[in-house]
């Protein structure tokens, strides 16, 4: 059966999903879909055609949650054999037996990696790579590195890239040309919601929506505009202190959109440690605001009071923030002494205690209660009145009791608005005034009577997993309680039981906030297929998976109502989010038109310029990678260059332990011409030659080892078995080349243990040995051990993996008494150049022990180390000669029974 019968056999695959895995089918290529157009149906559509016992394919780039849900649909599909997962648990020789029996695997990049190094899988033989979330396919990425090893040794098998983020193709230079070329892709299936074949499948089977705009208060209007005048006078003195950010990006505009705060991140990250105080200051300024301005919409007057006191109390407590903000009344110490300022707080004040708050809180005494405003939040006043109206209006006899989707951004606006429908607007803000006044202790008893007559009045259950008939009470703890909807993790089932025969049913459930959450809500509309959908916070990733939903159930019958605020920045950085992915797209498509491909971009040719491994420049080396002849004398073309000699085919090698297979470096030193060995190593992380070991440290974890005490072990086992032992530091290319900030280094700080450059100059001091490497990036890391590998000899692996922190493989003159030697050298006068001497003229610690000063000085070399030793050992409290000769192991030689 051809693809295309078995397309059009499979039920439910719109237009321009057939469209595309024909596409896809047929050529390799990257696909860019616009989010929310279903790219895991079309992924879970090229797995089912690979799903077969006689293809050996990879995916690669999932995430846990990916796994689970491709895996349960192809199970639910009786899909037979369902790919399988390899994880660290499966042994190597499970591992050889599953990839020769074939079919689909999911497979961590570290585990792939090593296995394609080591030829524990049959290159040759694999089908191809399908790579979910190609927008992350970096130069050197771990996928990036399994591609090349793959390409480099199969030249038949496919790779299909897979993404929906056209946002990430269109930042930084050439972006979709680079991420092309790491996948060895020729060709880019573009699809935008504008494409002429996904505009018109959904022409004629689009849901029945209906926008309700609900204006903001008169109080929420004023916040509004006080905090859009706070952020727009942060952003011009953002202007004004630095010059390292674009000031296209520093707008009152783009400062809405959510990604705002990546993006000024990553301009700034490079020269973090350069920038002032008072820059970072104002980059968490506009962080704050950006969360009231979100939280404004979001939550309750109360909780949205809470935190922006919070802001104020910590200010009168600590003191001015920083330097002064310019406005037209004068310089004032930070964001808060602006009018605007004042203004957020008043009219957030009043939307909790109203006009008179302030002098009525005064005057109220212990035993009376706050006259308090509290003012409702619109959208949540809609919600009730859409729902009611579904209730009353809705209940289709043939259709049975309506479902209603409630989809909201956060799970903390699930729960505010399960309260609000259970016990009504004004009991859920007294509960949280009550709360933050803490005026009295809260009577549990009149509490659990009040919510029984609320509920009961309202006649609704709420359903848990555990008991989807109690009903539910007032405790605090029910009400924070997160139940599950049947087998759904999250999200809240809210019965309308008020003695119909079929009572409605209401699902509360986020958008965000967890990364599966994308494919939960596509599980409920498949579940419980509700008839009502309300977007209580606007997606346009959750509108684009409704049409997707109404298109492949046409005959279900579908309303959506979509909730905004008008005249809003909700309704703003929504509108902001569908034009910046409409002009993604565009440059796109601009960009393929212009793009020149070269043919041998798919890497099928025998001598491929991107598989080249040989980090000679071009005018030096032979043509084609791995080329061991001479270039031709005969060729008159050759202008000025001198004779080539031929090129070893003899690579040097590098021993990597298998953890460091997470990082970006073994693809890098891969990629300059040196052959890797990945086994597993309990001393050091890169053996280089016999003599160089090197322990590669991220500043996470340098920080982290510091602390632990974990370094000085490791650092202590390299020089026992290493001649020169190196820890490399190395940094992020894309964060600051610093260890600290300056500002912590001045004439007048104290030593401190806790500083990392102490506790380094520590470790340098006992283990003089020990050389640091700093480099700034992996790039940087992979040239150094190439110009440390120059010239010398080669490691062997079997020795490498069989030095342990027990290990006796040393040189004669290394046989020590590992634990009479640590003793040794703690003791004073003894350092790391006279202990030596020591032991290769006294036997053992006895003899040691009666040795006179002057015989100490003879050997040691030096009187004053000498008398140090000889004091430590005969003049101490309790006559440490006693001690030292009634210790078991002072009989036992300095050096080790063979």
């Amino acid at each position: 059966m051809s693809i295309e019968d078995k397309l059009m056999n499979s039920s439910g695959i719109l237009q321009y999903e057939n469209e595309i895995i024909l596409q896809l089918y047929h050529e390799d290529g990257l696909l860019i879909l616009a989010r929310g157009l279903g790219l895991e149906r079309i992924f879970c559509e090229m797995m089912k055609l690979y799903c077969a016992e006689h293809n050996l394919v990879f995916i690669l780039g999932c995430t846990d949650a990916e796994q689970n849900y491709f895996t349960e649909q192809l199970i639910s599909d009786g899909i037979d054999p369902p790919p399988r997962v390899i994880t660290a648990d499966i042994s190597i020789q499970e591992r050889k037996e599953l990839y020769i029996q074939g079919g689909l695997f999911f497979v961590t990049a570290r585990i792939l990696t090593v296995d394609l190094l080591t030829n524990r899988i049959p290159i040759d033989l694999i089908t191809g790579l399908l790579v979910y979330r190609a927008h992350r396919i970096a130069d050197s990425s771990s996928e990036s590195f399994i591609v090349r090893l793959y390409r480099d040794k199969n030249k038949t098998g496919f790779i299909k890239g897979f993404s929906d983020s056209s946002l990430d193709f269109t930042r930084g230079y050439n972006q979709l040309d680079c991420v092309m070329k790491n996948l060895f892709l020729r060709h880019a299936f573009l699809y935008p919601r504008f494409h002429v074949t996904v505009r018109s499948t959904f022409e004629h089977c689009s849901p029945d929506v209906i926008e309700l705009q609900v204006p903001l208060t008169l109080l929420m209007t004023d916040i509004q505009v006080s905090l859009m005048e706070l952020i727009s006078a942060c952003l011009q003195e953002l202007r004004s202190s630095t010059t390292w950010i674009d000031h296209d990006l520093l707008t009152v505009d783009q400062s809405i959109l959510n990604s705002f705060d990546r993006l000024i991140r990553l301009q700034l990250q490079p020269i973090w440690n350069q920038i002032s105080i008072r820059t970072k200051q104002l980059i968490n300024d506009i962080k704050t605001l950006r969360l009231f301005v979100l939280h404004l919409t979001q939550y309750d007057c109360v909780t949205f009071y809470n935190a922006v006191q919070a802001i104020f109390i910590n200010e009168k407590l600590y003191g001015s923030r920083g330097k002064n903000i310019h406005s037209p009344q004068g310089s004032t110490g930070s964001w808060l002494y602006l009018p605007a300022a004042e203004r957020l707080l008043m009219a957030s004040k009043c939307r909790v205690f109203g006009e008179v708050a302030k002098n009525q809180i005064q005057q109220v005494k212990d035993d009376e209660e706050p006259v308090a405003k509290l003012e409702e939040n619109p959208k949540l006043k809609l919600v009730s009145d859409v729902l009611q109206e579904i209730r009353e209006n809705e209940d289709n006899k043939l259709l049975g009791p309506p479902v209603t989707l409630v989809v909201c951004a956060e799970d903390r606006t699930c729960s505010q608005l399960k309260q609000y429908l259970l016990l009504g607007g004004r009991i859920m803000l007294e509960r949280l005034l009550e709360q933050t006044l803490n005026a009295s202790t809260v009577n549990e008893t009149s509490k659990e009577s009040e919510t029984k007559q609320t509920t009961e009045k309202k006649g609704k259950k709420i359903r848990t997993t555990t008991d989807t008939n109690e009903e539910i009470s007032n405790d605090s703890a029910n009400i924070d309680k997160k139940p599950d909807i049947e087998g759904i993790e999250g999200g809240y089932v809210i019965e309308d039981d008020d003695g119909s025969t079929s009572p409605s049913t209401t699902i509360v459930y986020p958008f965000s906030g967890n990364i599966d959450n994308h494919f939960i809500l596509g599980k409920i509309l498949l579940k419980y297929r509700p008839r009502f959908i309300i977007l209580y916070d606007a997606s346009l990733t959750f509108v684009r998976q409704l049409e997707v939903f109404k298109a492949t159930n046409p005959e279900h019958p579908l309303r959506i109502y979509f909730l905004l605020y008008g005249k809003s920045i909700e309704e703003q950085r929504y509108l902001l989010s569908v034009k910046k992915e409409k002009e993604a797209f565009e440059n796109l498509v601009r960009e393929k038109a212009s793009m020149v491909i070269p043919e041998e971009r798919e890497g099928r040719d025998e001598y491929n310029p991107l598989l080249s491994r040989d980090a000679t420049p071009a005018n030096q080396q032979a043509y084609g990678a791995g080329a061991t002849s001479t270039i031709d004398q005969s060729d008159t073309r050759r202008g000025g260059i001198m004779h080539m000699t031929t090129i070893s085919i003899n690579r040097p090698k590098i021993i990597v332990d298998m953890r460091e297979f997470r990082s970006e470096l073994p693809s890098l030193i891969w990629k300059r011409g040196i052959d890797i060995e990945p086994v597993t190593l309990e001393v050091g992380d890169y053996i280089l030659t016999p003599e160089i070991c090197i322990e590669r440290k991220s500043v996470s974890d340098l920080i982290g080892s510091l602390n632990n005490g974990r370094l000085y072990q490791q650092a202590l086992q390299m020089t026992r078995f290493y001649k020169k032992p190196m820890l490399l530091i190395e940094f992020d290319q894309k964060q600051a080349f610093h260890l600290a900030n300056k500002q912590r280094y001045n004439s007048s700080s104290e030593f401190s243990s806790h500083d990392i450059t102490s506790k380094l100059a520590l470790l340098t001091m006992h283990f003089p040995k020990l050389k640091i490497l700093w480099c700034p990036s992996p790039h940087t890391s992979a040239e150094l051990f190439e110009d440390l590998k120059r010239d010398r000899e080669e490691p062997d692996t079997k020795s490498a993996m069989l030095v342990t922190a027990e290990s006796d493989l040393l040189d004669d003159d290394e046989r020590y008494n590992t634990v009479a030697q640590d003793f040794l050298i703690r003791m004073p006068g003894v350092t790391f150049k006279n202990y030596k001497l020591i032991m290769n003229n006294v036997e053992n610690l006895r003899v040691l022990s009666q040795l006179s000063e002057n015989q100490l000085t003879t050997i040691m070399g030096n009187s004053k180390q000498a008398s140090l030793l000889y004091n430590f050992i005969h003049k101490q409290k309790g006559d440490l000669v006693l001690d030292i000769k009634s210790k078991v192991t002072s009989n036992s030689t300095w050096k080790k029974r063979r």
